[in-house]
């Protein structure tokens, strides 16, 4: 059969009315899946035709769900010609595949709004969730109509029910739903019974419920008013009945999203409040037992406004919304109300539980008070203010007297750390209630008088707020809010650490409420927050015998359980020169590791390898103390035998050597290290030579270990006579050496290569019965029992073939295999630090409702330090370098000759003929040229090399790797979203250095994930050479794999879509949590195992940078040069100026500096950790580095910045700043690609 034929034959039964809509999606589905490859298996023709037939199949309402490969289709038809019609039917489409399209469908509706000035369709909008923007896009379009159309009310019963304003609600059924005909009932009756049920009409509930459709919703309020009618058999039997359907539904929602699931979780509840509020109208005597249930299943459930609304509504029918017991769930869902918009909602559930009379201290009083203060503060309305505040005021001096409290003398009580006297024999909920009046007093004082709080005499903010503190101790935002008032006042004062007075006036105070707020049972990011402050002002001011004795008192009454997730902080201050610190720090880690010892076990075993003195002596102490408990000699020696053969399998000795003869090895003639000073400084290492203890290392010394001690000994007679030739005997036979060593390094690069560990490391074959849980694996909310143990380790290694040649290993324990990273001549602290950060990012993120219903997050991986040069990273399966996958998009369908045309324009050469390998490319000298260029001639050059391609890889790829349109669907808005909170993210932390290998791409989920954080703190905006001036990757390959709302007639790409979406909740999130990311960044600064002092012989310019960039692929394989061999002579010349006192001072082998950490980015750049040899960083550097991650976090991009960005002009100006071609195209453009 010809060609010809098929297609037509395919045509016409895509134009056959008579065939089933899922025929046509089966045919179209088979049609998009044969575009996965280039060959062309049909027409043009046939394309078109699935095109029009897509768009017939398209018809139907917004609440039927669309098949992806509809959508894929009309995207197609959109992006080919973006009109008005085909850019309305992407909007439909993207709401119709579900809850993945809503972020894609409102920026294409903007889109379509600013672009074409079209008014988008307002029940569009009402379907993104946005009420109040329908509602005015309706108002707009009712003006010209003549009556309310039934869509008009439709819209507006939708809106009024889910802004909860049920009395519009009512009052528009009342005068509408009886003209409406009985199809148009049924669509609106249960929004029409919703609002008469929140109105209390039962009667007129029970009309509308008549035309409800059959299902869950109707079942469950024909029992509502069954139950008001105290008819409980019929309201048992539709329960029973509501519940069978809704595990129907259940069933049917698995796969649409967290709200739609969560809703369905919350009917179920529903149902089952339902039968108890039956109970507890016919059983009296089960009433607090019912109310008591209520409000604990109200505080573990999801907060939606919605939920709880009818959660509430349910319980007033058993009981009174003034019952007290219920009067916290009640403020609650008020409070949730007005901070989401539904300000009638929430003042009318306050107009419900207003008791009559207004007793002192009323609750509802104080939060109608709250959210008055809550209005004018945001209409900046001062008089209103003051006015809220005197009334507040007011309040609280009401009660005072009403519990007989002298307010001037508890007041005079305030300040210092003795206890209040006037509050002894007051009930909890009495000092509960003066605490939360005292906190706001004491907030909105602070607001009222701006900076000058700062300069009054009397400290009222500081006497309030210590009131509160004082009254509640188990309040935590009252406790670390004097600590942060404390802190403030003893800085703006000038007060230094040897002022005794302002010690015990200020910081004791601060430390007494930090271990406070540490005591409360707030969520685990507060927790962190208040313990990462402590440790800074605890070594901070540590020298104080008062800060002592009040940390030693507070420990003492301090559950250890918290300090868990403070452990890398704390032992990182083990070597603290300070005697009594030290100790005070020693009993804590004693204390800890009493309770915990598998939770410190791998931190410790990492600081006993540190070359600080004081450092492995006090972590030797811990250890031994571990010994003495009952099998803790047993946990010690498996983590030292462990960790030790690790670290040795990390490093081979001909590894090791390599670095040691490549470091005294001349550079172009110039000697960085004098001959002579050779023999000392390999003495250590050569004296290893004489006690191998491995099959391998045995193997090392009959190959090497003559030929080394033979150059020893002739380099020590030549200290003692000085005759050239004994130069030039060493010189070759270390060349040679090295040479041969090489050589030897280069086939372990080699596909497939192993490391066997009976050669490398036996004694990890014999560990038998062990006790020494998987690193990184302990969970202390586990039964120890239940935890994973190591069970042994896989006898084969592999090498993979990047530059430090890390091996992945595999660990088996009692339950599964773990696979892993190691890494050796890497120092991983830093990234440790980075982890926890990131898992505290992803805690933020799951509490805002809007980040958690997109599931946005951080990708974070376990990383387990070792020592100071090695450990393990968490192998984190199915990822491809982001660089890596278009590279073998194109090899796939050998496209090579367009990466060299690419790289020949940006390099300046002509792109027809220019190969990277014939001659083989100067990286270094490529980069010293393109550094000196114009940047008009580099703009240009970048654009010449984006003109050779439509830079669609990453787009081809994922449409391809995708099994099915659904699938392409939600991995495409999960690589947008994680795109989005990593890049914002990574702005705040200064993160640089995002070429195409530093970002991983999840195959099944598509989430990007972050590797390599060697350029942190802005480190690589800074440098001296080739600067970065992007904030984040956000490259035309990237954005292009967004939706087209992403990409289409835009200026800016990126700036609409749901990247932008994800990137302005996260922004949003880091900035509202301001005071908690500081904390954490605040100790990861000072944490002074990350500010070592070192004389490096530091690799500047090119070279330094083109040392660690990636290959831009198969076709450039020769592109790197010998590392540090193809160095300018003006390079050469500053680095032996810089390096002829050299001296080894940092906590791992100088001779193999690190890649992929923070500390040796920062050892071997101008970086705020390493401006003055041998100086760490200085207070003033880490302040400065705070002070620029604030500024970020209020809105002022840069330091000549006054005024505070919103968050939505600061997303959109750095989305501005990564896809300017003027800042991509700076920068160490052959590593970091920015045409890809």
């Amino acid at each position: 059969m010809s060609q010809v034929v098929v297609d037509e034959a395919i045509i016409s039964l895509l134009s056959d009315k008579t065939v089933s809509k899922d025929i046509f999606i089966t045919f179209l589905d088979l049609l998009a899946f044969c575009t996965k490859d280039t060959t062309p298996y049909f027409s043009p023709k046939v394309f078109e035709a699935a095109k029009r037939c897509a768009l017939q199949c398209f018809h139907g309402g917004l609440n039927q769900t669309l098949p992806g490969v509809i959508l894929w289709y009309i995207e197609q038809q959109a992006e080919a010609f973006p009109t008005p019609e085909s850019i309305s039917s992407l909007v439909e489409a993207n709401i119709r595949v579900g809850s993945g399209g809503y972020d894609a469908a409102w920026r294409t509706l903007l889109w379509l709004e600013n672009d074409w000035n079209i008014e988008p369709q307002p029940m569009w909008i009402t379907s993104l969730s946005h009420w109040q923007q329908a509602l005015g896009a309706q108002d707009r379009i009712d003006k010209n109509q003549q009556v309310t159309m039934y869509s008009s009310f439709n819209l507006r019963m939708i809106c009024h029910h889910a802004l909860g304003d049920y009395q519009k609600g009512y009052d528009l059924a009342q005068n509408l739903f009886e003209g409406l005909d009985d199809d148009e009932r049924r669509n609106t009756a249960h929004w029409a019974t919703a609002a008469a049920w929140h109105m209390g009409d039962f009667d007129t509930m029970a009309d509308y419920l008549a035309f409800h459709p059959r299902g869950t919703s109707k079942s469950l309020y024909k029992a509502i008013i069954d139950i008001h009618n105290e008819q409980y058999a019929s309201a048992f039997y539709h329960i029973n009945k509501a519940q069978s359907l809704s595990y129907d539904e259940l069933q049917m929602q698995l796969g649409a999203g967290h709200q739609v699931a969560l809703k369905s979780l919350a009917k179920t509840e529903f149902l089952v409040e339902l039968q108890e509020a039956i109970q507890y109208k016919s059983q009296p005597e089960l009433r607090p037992t019912i109310l008591a249930t209520w409000k604990t299943r109200f505080k573990r459930s999801h907060a939606d406004a919605n939920s709880w609304l009818k959660r509430l509504q349910i319980w007033t029918l058993a009981c009174s919304p003034k019952t007290f017991e219920l009067q916290a769930c009640f403020l609650d869902t008020a409070k949730l109300c007005e901070s989401e918009g539904m300000h009638e909602a929430a003042q009318s559930i306050i107009k419900r539980i207003t008791p009559n009379v207004t007793p002192p201290g009323c609750k509802v009083e104080y939060t109608k008070l709250r959210l008055q203060w809550e209005d004018v503060f945001q209409r900046y309305d001062r008089n209103g203010m003051e006015a809220v505040f005197e009334r507040l005021y007011i309040h609280t001096h009401r009660f005072l007297g009403y519990i007989n409290v002298n307010k001037k003398e508890l007041e005079a009580s305030a300040s210092g750390l003795q206890p209040l006297s006037e509050i002894e024999n007051l009930d909890i909920s009495k000092r509960q209630i003066i605490a939360r009046r005292y906190y706001r007093l004491g907030e909105w004082t602070a607001i009222l008088q701006g900076s000058e709080w700062l300069k009054d005499q009397g400290s009222t903010v500081l006497t309030y707020t210590s009131l509160a503190a004082k009254m509640d101790v188990s309040w935590y935002e009252a406790a670390f809010s004097l600590a942060e008032r404390s802190v403030t006042l003893f800085e703006s004062n000038g007060f230094s650490s040897s002022d005794g007075v302002a010690i015990c006036s200020y910081i004791v105070p601060a430390l007494r409420s930090l271990f406070q707020a540490a005591r409360t049972k707030k969520s685990q990011e507060f927790v962190i927050k208040a313990l990462l402050r402590l440790v800074t002002l605890w070594f901070r001011f540590g020298e104080s015998q008062a800060v002592l004795v009040e940390v030693e008192n507070q420990l003492n009454i301090t559950d250890v359980e918290p300090w868990l997730s403070a452990i890398p902080q704390l032992i990182a201050r083990l070597g603290t020169p300070q005697k009594d610190l030290q100790y005070t720090l020693i009993k804590l880690l004693k204390s800890i590791s009493s309770h915990y010892p598998h939770a410190v076990i791998w931190p410790l075993l990492t600081a006993t390898q540190t070359r600080k003195v004081e450092h492995q002596e006090a972590a030797r102490v811990i250890m031994d103390y571990i010994c003495s408990m009952p099998d803790g000699t047993r946990l010690v020696d498996q983590a030292e035998l462990v960790g030790g053969e690790l670290i040795r399998t990390s490093t081979s000795w001909l590894e090791k050597w390599r670095g040691i003869i490549d470091r005294f090895l001349p550079r172009q003639d110039l000697m960085e290290i004098r001959w002579h000073d050779i023999p000392k400084i390999w003495e250590e290492d050569l004296k290893m030579l004489k006690n191998p203890e491995t099959p391998d290392e045995h193997q090392f010394v009959l190959q090497y270990g003559h030929q080394l001690h033979l150059v020893d000994r002739t380099l020590v007679r030549y200290n003692s006579i000085r005759e050239l030739n004994l130069v030039n005997k060493a010189y070759s036979t270390l060349y040679g050496l090295y040479g041969e060593v090489e050589a030897q390094l280069n086939q372990w690069r080699l596909p497939g290569m192993k490391l066997y560990l009976a050669s490398t490391a036996p004694r990890l074959l014999t560990l038998r019965d062990c006790i020494l849980t998987v690193p990184g694996l302990y969970d202390p909310h586990i039964k120890l029992d239940d935890q994973a143990f190591i069970d042994r380790f896989q006898p084969a290694v592999h090498i993979l073939s990047s530059k430090q040649l890390p091996r992945k290993l595999t660990i088996q324990s009692n339950l599964f295999d773990h696979t892993f990273l190691l890494k050796g001549n890497e120092d991983l602290r830093g990234d440790e630090r980075i982890m926890q950060l990131f898992n505290l990012i992803n805690t933020l993120l799951n509490h805002r409702s809007d980040a958690f219903g997109r599931n946005l997050h951080l990708l974070p991986y376990e990383v387990v330090p070792l020592s100071p040069s090695a450990g393990l990273v968490n192998w984190v399966s199915n990822t491809h370098q982001l660089q890596s996958m278009i590279q073998a998009n194109r090899d796939k369908h050998k496209r090579n000759a367009l990466t060299n045309r690419e790289l020949g324009s940006l390099l300046g050469y002509d792109p027809d003929v220019f190969n990277p390998n014939h001659p083989k490319l100067d990286a270094p000298a490529e980069m010293d040229k393109y550094d000196k260029l114009l940047l008009p001639t580099k703009v240009q050059r970048l654009k010449a090399a984006l003109s050779h391609s439509n830079q669609s890889d990453i787009k081809d790829v994922l449409w391809q790797r995708s099994p099915s349109a659904d699938i392409w669907i939600r991995r495409r808005t999960n690589f947008a979203r994680t795109v989005g909170v990593a890049s914002f993210a990574g702005y705040i932390i200064g993160l640089g250095d995002r070429h195409g290998s530093n970002i991983l791409v999840d195959q099944l989920t598509w989430g990007a994930l972050h590797i390599d954080f060697g350029d942190l703190f802005n480190v690589a905006q800074e440098r001296s050479f080739l600067p970065e001036k992007v904030p984040f990757r956000l490259t035309r390959m990237m954005t292009n794999a967004f939706e087209l709302a992403s990409q289409g007639d835009l200026n800016t790409p990126g700036s609409r879509g749901t990247f932008k979406q994800a990137s302005l909740i996260t922004m949003d999130v880091l900035r509202d949590s301001r005071s908690t990311l500081l904390a954490m960044l605040e100790a990861f600064l000072y944490d002074p195992l990350l500010s070592w002092t070192s004389s490096q012989n530091n690799i500047s310019g090119a070279a330094q940078i083109e040392e660690a960039a990636p290959k831009v692929g198969t076709s450039l394989e020769g592109l790197k040069s010998e590392t540090g061999r193809n160095k300018s002579s003006e390079s050469a010349q500053s680095q032996q100026s810089e390096t002829k006192n050299l001296s080894i001072q940092d906590d791992s082998h100088t001779s193999q500096q690190l890649d992929n950490s923070v500390i040796s980015t920062c050892l071997r750049t101008d970086s705020y950790m390493a401006r003055v040899s041998c100086a760490g960083m200085t207070n003033s550097k880490a302040l400065q580095v705070l002070t620029q991650i604030e500024r970020k976090l209020v809105g002022l991009p840069n330091a000549n910045s006054e005024q505070p960005l919103s968050v939505d002009n600061q997303v959109q100006e750095l989305i501005k700043e990564a896809t300017d071609l003027q800042n991509l195209s700076q920068g160490y453009v052959l590593g970091w690609i920015p045409h890809w």
